[in-house]
């Protein structure tokens, strides 16, 4: 996730993608097994996860708008949507197994809101992930849309 960090073109090569993704899979079986004690992991990684989502999501996006819907079938698009939706997966698990809801809010749901609901809405529309949707409906069952201002208006303003 560092060298993703650094270059751009480090994500755009199917090696490094298919070592990330497999990665990221691992960390999100991980996530699944110890749960809620995953949370000094996520802390590491954290802020690379998020950078990397948003620099394979334009990645993604770039490609769609020049070659249209079929750049969605291509191995390089379906390998950068790969690692999207595990990085997806990995924040679902870890908010599913939390106790500690408050340290959620604080920590965690503001990155995925910036990261991930702003990417979905500045995405075109094929390149949007139905992941995202999923992610955000665990997040509101789990912490409650009330739960804190900033989540109220953030999916306040998504939806509406």
């Amino acid at each position: 996730m560092q060298q993703a960090n650094l270059s751009l073109a480090n994500l755009d090569n199917p090696e490094n993608l298919k070592i990330l993704a497999s990665v990221l899979k691992t960390n999100v079986a991980a996530c699944g097994s110890i749960g809620a004690g995953f949370f000094s992991q996520l802390g590491r990684i954290y802020l690379d996860l998020l950078g990397v989502y948003k620099a394979v999501s334009q990645l993604i996006s770039e490609s769609v708008v020049k070659q249209g819907p079929v750049a969605l079938r291509t191995p390089r698009v379906r390998q950068m949507r790969t690692v999207k939706k595990e990085v997806l997966r990995l924040i679902e698990t870890y908010v599913n197994k939390a106790d500690d809801l408050t340290e959620v809010t604080q920590k965690i749901i503001p990155g995925v809101l910036e990261a991930v609901l702003g990417d979905y809405q500045r995405n075109v529309e094929p390149a949007r992930d139905a992941e995202v949707l999923s992610v955000m409906s665990t997040i509101v069952s789990k912490l409650g849309v009330s739960s804190t201002p900033f989540l109220r208006h953030r999916v306040h303003s998504f939806f509406c």
